[in-house]
Order: structure tokens, then C-alpha cells, then sequence
């Protein structure tokens, strides 16, 4: 089997690690599965094309990627990507935006091969009702994936998917994501004590993750020791996150550590808990199921795949995301040790059982079969 995975974007944020991961084990198992994505400007530091090369796969370029719709640009990608099908007898054509959807479903029909198209929602979230959506999906698709269990239910009723869509697992490279992590190196960083309760947060700094919601909700918390770890970055953290945090007084509770490379795992080996209200880029709330799998509980909110995650009471805490009900939140967890290791520990066992990326790539080349099954 042939799939071709167009990947409209070259930077190293929300599903591009996924994917690669997803292309890389699909190799593994004998899918020629190849990625073609943008090249990275010269100024980049982490992207998915070095990062493709780094770990053995060479990836194919040479469209134009305009993420805007442009009549000329997206006509010329869906030739060269028409002509890539036919030459290389392209089985599936695996696309994951909305604008890789419309040049590769275009291709995809007018290529002699019959290559079939199969889209994964990498939101995870209902797609919303539009002329573009609604095109898309009814004409320009074969297959379509998802990994949200809400947002599978709402699409196949909206635009007719019954037959085509399939659930598939989110997953990680779980050899990465060790509980046994030591911590160490983070605790004399950020001077963490014995008496620290240290909350964890991973999120870009962005007006949309409620970081005005989640700093009053710190500031309420009635917790001796309490420190706060943000790990991320973003254009507007000053204003967002960095001068709020200041303004309520919590300059020696939250701590902005930036983007992590090599000290990230130390770090969320540190946390007692993950804080987690909004999923970004990757609706699958990545860092969430890596905290999952280092064995930390999560306080959620209830929001996009959150619960789907996180199983209240069991592996976490799932709520309403007042301050009221953050700071509760916090209050519960720190008060009760042997009840958030147990949950720290069914949320380490719920990641090994359903975040694994073989039974992912199981799933996947069960898709592409019973698609390829219905084009004959």
C-alpha cells in the first residue's frame, strides 16, 4: 500500500509530531507511507522537515502550500500533486487541513490512478456547517478519521459520513514518557522544596487558553506551598499571562519557564498535577496525554476531547472552569496525597492502554483498507 500524507504546515507545533509518528510507524509495517509537507525557512530552528530527516524520513516538497485560497496556487499544487499520484500509483492521498483537503481532494478525483482521500480532524471537535465543510467532506471524501468520540457522532450525522468515518486512538511514543523520570534537575531550577505542591501547566500563551480564568483561580487557592509551573511560550505572553500573573501578586507562585527542549520531561516529572482548560493546535490535548503518561494527574476542564481523556474521579478532575472551581480543584488534589498518586497512577495505566501508537497505526490501516475495499 502507497499513502501520501500532504501536510500543509513545516512548523513543529500541534499535529505535526503526531503525524510524523503516524508515518513513521506506518513504515514500520511495511505502508510506503510518504510525507510531503512545505520546506522550513532558513531561519527555523525546530520543524517538521529536519525533524523528519532526523529520524530517517526524507520528506518530499515542491508545492506552493498557500494556506489562503488562491485560484492559481491551489489549481498548480492539485496538478503536481495529481501527477505525483499517477506516477508513483498513490493508493491513498492522507490529508489534515482544510486547505490540503481541497488541493489533494481535487487531485485525488481527477487522478487516473483512483487514489482515494481520507481526512483526519486533527481538532478533534465538530466540524462546523459551511459551504467549504460541507464540500469537502460530502464530495471530497473517502475516509475520514478522528479522535474524538463527540466529534465522530456530530460529523456523520452533518455531513453524511455513515461508512467512511472511523475513531481512531490519539498516541505518543510511550518509550519517551517515563513516570520514573527523576525531577531533580527541574526542583533546583525552579527551586522547588520538599513542601512545594507543584501544579503544572503546558500551553502557548494565547488569548483564547483563559489564562485571566486560571491565574484567579491560583490566586484563590488556599494551599501552603503552592507553585505553579507554565511551561510555553507565545506572542503575547507578556500581556496575556506574564503582567496578569504580576498584577495579582503571584510573582513568587508562577513561574514562566518558556519553551522547554531537553528539560521538559525533568520538569513534568516535577508536577503533582496538570492544570489543562483549553486544547490548542492539536485538539488532542498532546501535553495533557503526555502528563497522563508520566503517571500526573489532571484537573480539566470540560472542554473540546478533555473528558474524553480525562475520567473524573479515576485519572483526575474534570470541571466547570470558574476560579471558584480551579481553586477547589487545587485545594482537593494537594490535601489528599494518596488519592492523586492513585489517580496519578490510573492515569499512567490509562496512557499505556489506549495512547499506544501501534494500536493507532492498527486503527489507521484498518481505515485505509475498508476505504480502498469501497472503491473497488
Amino acid at each position: 500500500m502507497r499513502v501520501l500524507h500532504l501536510f500543509g504546515d513545516w512548523k513543529w507545533t500541534g499535529p505535526a509530531e503526531p503525524t510524523l509518528d503516524l508515518c513513521l510507524e506506518l513504515r514500520s509495517r511495511g505502508v510506503d507511507a510518504r510525507l510531503l509537507c512545505p520546506q522550513a525557512p532558513p531561519q527555523a530552528s525546530t520543524n517538521l522537515p529536519a525533524a523528519a530527516r532526523e529520524r530517517g524520513l526524507e520528506p518530499l516538497h515542491g508545492l506552493r502550500f498557500n494556506r489562503r485560497l488562491n485560484l492559481f496556487d491551489n489549481l498548480s499544487d492539485s496538478a503536481s500533486v495529481r501527477a505525483m499520484c499517477d506516477a508513483e500509483d498513490i493508493d491513498i492521498l492522507h490529508v489534515h487541513f482544510s486547505q490540503d483537503h481541497l488541493v489533494g481532494g481535487l487531485a485525488a478525483r481527477r487522478s487516473r490512478r483512483g487514489t482515494a482521500i481520507v481526512r483526519t480532524n486533527q481538532k478533534a471537535i465538530p466540524t462546523g456547517r459551511g459551504p467549504g465543510s460541507s464540500f469537502l467532506l460530502r464530495r471530497l471524501t473517502d475516509g475520514y478519521l478522528t479522535y474524538s468520540k463527540a466529534a465522530l457522532d456530530a460529523d456523520t450525522r452533518r455531513f453524511g459520513l455513515d461508512g467512511r468515518a472511523r475513531l481512531v486512538p490519539s498516541a505518543l511514543r510511550l518509550d519517551r514518557f517515563d513516570p520514573s523520570t527523576s525531577p531533580d534537575s527541574a526542583r533546583t531550577r525552579f527551586g522547588l522544596t520538599s513542601g512545594s505542591f507543584v501544579l503544572g501547566v503546558v500551553a502557548r500563551m494565547q488569548r483564547h487558553r483563559r489564562f485571566d480564568v486560571l491565574l484567579e483561580g491560583v490566586k484563590r487557592a488556599k494551599v501552603p506551598g503552592l507553585r505553579v509551573l507554565v511551561i510555553g511560550r507565545g506572542t503575547h505572553m507578556k500581556t496575556v499571562a506574564v503582567e496578569p500573573a504580576r498584577k495579582l501578586g503571584l510573582e513568587n507562585v508562577v513561574t514562566f519557564t518558556g519553551y522547554l527542549g531537553k528539560d521538559y520531561l525533568p520538569t513534568v516529572a516535577a508536577f503533582d498535577a496538570l492544570l489543562f482548560l483549553v486544547p490548542g493546535s492539536d485538539g488532542t490535548c498532546r501535553a495533557l496525554r503526555e502528563s497522563m503518561a508520566m503517571g500526573k494527574p489532571v484537573i480539566g476542564a470540560r472542554r473540546g476531547m478533555i473528558p474524553e481523556l480525562v475520567d473524573d474521579g479515576r485519572t483526575g478532575l474534570v470541571i466547570d472552569d470558574t476560579p471558584e472551581n480551579i481553586a477547589a480543584a487545587i485545594e482537593k488534589l494537594a490535601g489528599a496525597r494518596g488519592e492523586r498518586l492513585a489517580m496519578g497512577k490510573a492515569a499512567r495505566a490509562k496512557a499505556v492502554q489506549e495512547f499506544d501508537l501501534r494500536r493507532q497505526a492498527d486503527a489507521v490501516i484498518a481505515s485505509y483498507e475498508e476505504t480502498l475495499r469501497r472503491r473497488v
